[in-house]
């Protein structure tokens, strides 16, 4: 009986061992196959982001854009990082996409540059060692992408009216005597500096009117749509401009950056009244109603984000970001030990219309005559230090010309010292000169006019330009 039971087991080992072979070898595909897939497409992934962000940092190097050089920059670093590729023979097409999807190797490339963001994508037929044994395909088709964005616009002074009703609308314009800009710092091939207008710049009466300091350092002009007029004014009124013809330089259409807006602290207040006495310090939050500052009174802005959603800011006084002198103090329930490391902030404005005005002029960022502004940016806030929000259908409520709200205006004799960006892209702005201090580092609005009774010092930092620059797909 024992001997017929095992005589019926037999071979039953066998079996066992085969089905075991079997199993083993789909594992042994499966690592093999697969171990070798994950490090394809992670090997082809780097070499997209790799090269999405240098096609990127070249987007602003010209304008109009030398997209030749943006795609050779980006190919000659994808291929660093593919194996077995090289350039060769591939030369990209002064277009968008280059000319591409180009085939270096076993790889597939093609690109797609936009006036902020640079896209990279790669196809590859990746060969399956294993799998083709047990019955399954012997390739597989990877394909991986990259986007980069580069955001920092290299001008001192940046507007954007582009409206066909408004064509060779003098963007910029400096009105009354005397009246003058003086544009500060910038220059190089990738930090330009200078005024950008996707319009016309009108220089003003006053000889010279624009100023580049140093100069043949510190940037050009640029114009979209120059009128002649503005174009023969131009002449005897600018000097120390990097490139002396023409005048101003040929540019191209420039959109919007749409800067996102930092959203404030939960935290709500009425509004403030600052008065005369000691320092009154602000929290960050959301205002409901106007900051003001009256004459003789010092509002301290701790570090973070204030939106103030209704009235406006009106300041006739001193408002500041801290610095040494606050040390010590109750600063939003704790006392300073010391100046923050990143002691800036964001002052973010919602406009509005009066009563059916159609200048969109009833909350206002006004900086008096006796006003004393100076204000920290942050990286953390993009380097905006005044964020005017865009109304809702501005464009078919606020219809005076040139459209565009009306929110910042700066009175003769303010001083400031705003570091950071004045970011207001639908935004009519107003400065006259200013008393003192190192004015604005960044200007980005619908229309700007510079009236008389002085100066308006531009001192441009490339450094605290509004940063939005790296991967986003």
């Amino acid at each position: 009986m024992n001997r017929l039971h095992k005589r019926t087991q037999a071979g039953q080992a066998v079996v066992l061992v085969a089905i075991a072979v079997l199993v083993l070898t789909a594992i042994l595909a499966l690592a093999i196959d697969g171990g070798g897939i994950y490090l394809d497409r992670r090997q082809l992934q780097n070499a997209a982001d790799a090269g999405a962000l240098a096609g990127a940092e070249l987007l602003w190097v010209s304008n109009p854009p030398s997209y030749i050089a943006i795609h050779t920059q980006a190919l000659a670093t994808i291929v660093k990082n593919l194996p077995g590729t090289s350039v060769g023979g591939v030369s990209p097409a002064d277009t968008v996409t280059g000319g591409s999807p180009w085939s270096i190797g076993p790889f597939t490339i093609a690109v797609q540059a936009t006036t902020y963001t640079y896209q990279v994508s790669i196809q590859h037929v990746h060969p399956v060692a294993v799998a083709p044994i047990h019955g399954f395909q012997s390739t597989i088709t990877l394909a991986v992408q990259a986007t980069a964005q580069n955001m920092n616009l290299p001008y001192a002074i940046v507007v954007l009216q582009d409206q066909p009703q408004y064509a060779q609308w003098s963007n910029f314009n400096i009105n009354g005597s005397p009246a003058s800009v003086t544009l500060n710092g910038g220059g190089g091939s990738a930090d330009r500096g200078g005024i950008f207008s996707n319009e016309s710049i009108a220089p003003g009466n006053d000889s010279p009117s624009i100023i580049f300091s140093p100069p043949f350092g510190a940037g050009d002009l640029w114009a979209v749509n120059e009128s002649p007029a503005d174009q023969a004014a131009l002449v005897g009124r600018v000097t120390g401009e990097q490139t002396l013809t023409p005048l101003p330089r040929p540019a191209t259409h420039l959109p919007y950056p749409n800067y996102p807006e930092p959203p404030p602290p939960a935290t709500t207040y009425n509004g403030a009244t600052v008065i005369s006495g000691p320092p009154t310090y602000l929290c960050p939050g959301q205002y409901t109603n106007q900051i003001k500052v009256q004459n003789g009174g010092t509002a301290v802005l701790a570090p973070g984000v204030y939106q103030v959603q209704a009235n406006g800011v009106d300041i006739q006084g001193t408002i500041r970001t801290l610095n040494s002198s606050d040390v010590g103090q109750n600063v939003c329930g704790q006392t300073l030990t010391a100046v923050p490391s990143d002691p800036g902030v964001i002052l973010e404005i919602t406009p509005a219309n009066a009563s059916g005005s159609t200048l969109c002029n009833k909350h206002i960022f006004a900086a008096e005559a006796t006003s004393n502004v100076t204000l920290t940016p942050s990286p953390k806030y993009f380097n905006i230090s005044l964020y005017i929000e865009t109304m809702p259908n501005w464009q078919t409520v606020c219809t005076s010309q040139p459209l565009g709200t009306n929110v910042v205006r700066f009175s003769g004799g303010s001083c400031y010292s705003i570091r950071g960006a004045i970011y207001g892209p639908a935004d009519n702005m107003v400065l006259t000169g200013s008393g003192c201090g190192t004015g604005v580092g960044q200007i980005v609005a619908w229309t700007l006019t510079i009236n008389g009774n002085g100066n308006v010092n531009e001192t441009y930092d490339p450094s605290n330009l509004p940063y939005m620059k790296g991967l986003i797909q």
